[in-house]
């Protein structure tokens, strides 16, 4: 019989033979046989004792107080709190009592509890310092400070030796805003006990929130030399390090402060520093043994997970989770690192189920919000973006991720005035953010605010000398200046950095194409296309700077091959649709597509769709809509089919309904692109639906601001909904931008009838 197995048959024994007999003699039996395991620090065989006595008498407030100084021995501090309270009540001339019930309640947070139960201790023991901290201290928690103080000094009169009090006193003196008379508690508690580990490490405290790091260094390796083996020294050295820039130091205190604590949280911390460094083979060898750990399982594993998928071995990280969700399905970081791994292969339509699983697990999940917001960017659903990170920021409202995303997203959809809202922010938050800073350069150059913009550039481009992308910010800034020696200079330094640039050859072909060096143009884009050939930016490019050239053919085929690579590219379309008719050619090349879509059924779809935008060039409607509705059949989720025939729909007022659905199917595949949007807003428009047509339009005017059209459908929109004003700004904005366009006439009509 193993000795456990022995004390637990002494215990059943104990009970049995006391089952019957005076109720007086058995509680005092109970609690000896209490006190006798207690000796033996033996808490559970303890508490059931002490919880046999209590069952004899209810109000035995020995036995409560007892069972609650077991309970909080074997770390039940909850059920240790209510034993101390019923023993306090129980016992109301017992100074300890009161005191231990006094601390329990101190420590929930339960301050005026707590405060009436250091003013019963006081009113037995009006000395008493440990009452009078207790006092001091719950009347801290009701922010009554200068109260607090008094109660403290007080302590301190009746014990002058008594550590405690006087670090007590500097945080409250610290509390309430006196950082001298702070400062002079903390260092009194070291004169009154220079032994004191306590005291060192609170004035360590002191000097290093007072940014004293000197002084808090002395103090910290005073508290390490008193108790070399004490937790608190060590992890605060550790982090003071750390957060000092100082790692190397900071390893040595970690891994004294891993090796004695027999926690796991410790020793997760050491992994995450050697993981920091790169030594993924220490962090390994720390997080190996963990795996065997009920605690330890599932974030070692999951620290494994991310050392392997950054080494490459993604089979095996991806088996390191399932293990994890094996055994804890709803595990919160398990799911999250995930999608994390998914977000990094791009896979943002699977990294959106399981973000979204998070979440309806668990609402209030701030990495889970910010996962869903991360895919649905990465799935260019900008507007559902911007939401979701807006959530990010109610849950914690000092985001700083979710601040830089909502600016980016806002620059993105050309509101640059709220992006600078946001990067402020941030900025503010963490003054020394890099991407911060440069998203706030280029909001401000967007916004053409080239005074303001003009430090945030410098600073990044001499920091950052390195760095493509600061050097295309330079040169993006000398451009609006009308520098265009410098810019260009900028702009080959930023694509010798990183020749893959599309935005640093784009500055690069800009400056030829003004210079008029077409040969420079049309070379810098061949040379990058061959390591590109299917890069959708560069294509677009390469086709423009071909059209600058005047090579109208070799434009084409890049357009051509564009569509090729994305049958969904809508500026694709548009600009064949422009060669096409610029050359008289809308004929052979509609017969062309005609031909090519019953040739190679793999490119039917596509060539279905530009035969119709090309019918819809020659204004001959009924057969463009044929094409369109024909490549639906073919692909029904086709974006720029579906929303050419919803634009038709709704402009013949037919099929509204129908027109709708092809507009919702459009926005889902083409969520930024302001031609989407404003046919989706269209359609509401002509349903007669006109809070959501003006929400569709007010967001294709983010996405294309200067396109005259849609703020004349917007103005049309606000007239629906009976916002006069707005609209009469709309129309007005629309004919500042283009007195010319299409609807003008209509526009200048409408709005005469707005001023009259």
């Amino acid at each position: 019989m193993t000795s456990r197995l022995y004390v637990l048959f002494t215990v059943l024994s104990v009970a049995t033979v006391a089952c019957s007999g005076d109720p007086e003699k058995l509680k005092r039996e109970y609690l000896a046989s209490g006190d006798r395991f207690f000796a033996q620090k033996s808490y559970l065989e303890a508490i059931v004792q002490y919880r046999n006595a209590v069952a004899q008498d209810g109000a035995f407030g020995e036995a409560r107080f007892k069972l609650a100084d077991a309970y909080a021995e074997s770390g039940d501090l909850r059920n240790a709190l209510r034993e101390y309270v019923r023993a306090a009540d129980l016992l109301p001339k017992d100074v300890e009592a009161q005191l231990r019930a006094g601390n329990g309640l101190l420590a929930a947070g339960q301050y005026p509890e707590a405060k009436a139960r250091a003013l019963a201790a006081l009113g037995l023991d009006p000395k008493n310092s440990t009452g009078l901290i207790l006092l001091g201290n719950s009347m801290a928690g009701l922010k009554d400070l200068d109260g607090a103080i008094e109660q403290i000094d007080d302590a301190i009169e009746s014990d002058p030796h008594r550590v405690l009090s006087y670090t007590n006193l500097g945080e409250l003196q610290l509390a309430k805003g006196n950082r001298a008379a702070a400062e002079a508690a903390f260092k009194r508690a070291v004169e009154v006990n220079p032994q004191s580990e306590p005291a060192h490490l609170a004035l360590a405290n002191y000097y290093w929130a007072s940014n004293q790091r000197d002084q808090a260094e002395r103090e910290l390796k005073t508290a390490l030399e008193i108790a070399p083996k004490s937790l608190s020294a060590n992890r605060a050295l550790a982090l003071f390090y750390a957060f000092g820039n100082r790692a190397s130091e900071s390893e040595r205190y970690l891994k004294t402060y891993a090796d004695l604590s027999p926690d796991v949280e410790p020793k997760l911390i050491l992994a995450d520093s050697y993981i920091v460094k790169n030594d993924s083979e220490r962090a390994q060898a720390v997080l190996q043994p963990l795996l065997n750990t009920r605690e330890g399982f599932a974030p070692a594993n999951l620290r494994l997970a991310a050392i392997d998928f950054a080494a490459g071995r993604r089979p095996k990280a991806y088996q390191a989770i399932e293990d994890v969700l094996k055994r804890e399905p709803r595990n919160e970081e398990a799911l999250l690192e995930k999608g994390r791994f998914l977000m990094v292969e791009r896979k943002s339509s699977e990294t959106l189920v399981l973000a979204n699983s998070v979440v309806a697990a668990n609402p209030n999940s701030v990495p889970g919000h910010f996962l869903k917001g991360m895919a649905l960017a990465a799935a260019e659903n900008t507007d559902r973006a911007i939401e979701t990170f807006q959530e990010v920021l109610r849950l914690r409202p000092s985001a700083t991720p979710a601040l830089v995303q909502l600016a980016r997203l806002n620059l993105l959809n050309g509101n640059a005035a709220a992006a600078v809202e946001f990067l402020n922010q941030a900025i503010k938050q963490q003054p020394n953010l890099g991407l911060a800073h440069l998203l706030l350069a280029k909001s401000l150059l967007a916004l053409g605010k080239l005074d303001a913009a003009a430090p945030e550039v410098m600073a990044l481009a001499s920091s950052n000398r390195s760095s493509a992308d600061a050097q295309t910010l330079l040169a993006d800034f000398y451009w609006k200046k009308g520098d265009n020696r410098r810019a260009k200079d900028a702009y080959d330094q930023a694509y010798k950095l990183q020749g893959a640039s599309v935005e640093a050859l784009k500055g690069l072909v800009r400056a030829d194409l003004v210079q008029q060096d077409f040969a420079s143009a049309r070379s810098r884009v061949e040379r990058q296309l061959v390591s590109a050939p299917d890069d959708e930016a560069l294509l677009i490019l390469a086709g423009n700077t071909y059209l600058a050239t005047n090579d109208v053919q070799k434009a084409e085929s890049m357009f051509r091959h564009l569509l090729q690579v994305n049958p969904s590219n809508i500026d694709a379309y548009a600009r064949l649709g422009v060669i096409y008719a610029s050359q008289n050619r809308l004929d052979e090349a509609r017969k062309e597509f005609e031909e090519l879509s019953h040739r190679q059924p793999k490119a039917a779809v596509t060539a279905t769709t530009m035969a119709g935008v090309i019918l819809t060039l020659q204004q001959k409607g009924d057969e463009a809509r044929k094409q369109y509705e024909r490549a639906l059949e073919l692909d029904p989720r086709t974006p720029v089919a579906a929303n050419n025939l919803a634009w038709d729909y709704a402009e013949n007022g037919r099929n509204l309904d129908i027109a709708l659905q092809l507009a919702q199917t459009a926005k889902a595949r083409l969520p930024n692109n302001a031609n989407v949007s404003g046919t989706l807003g269209w359609v509401y428009y002509k349903k007669g639906m006109a809070g959501p047509a003006v929400a569709s339009l007010e967001e294709a005017i983010r996405q294309a601001p200067t396109a005259p059209s849609i703020h004349y459908r917007l103005g049309l929109a606000y007239l629906l909904k009976g916002d006069r004003t707005k609209a009469r700004g709309s129309f007005e904005q629309a004919l500042k931008l283009n007195s010319e366009f299409k609807e003008a006439a209509d526009a200048k009509r409408v709005l005469a009838t707005l001023k009259g």
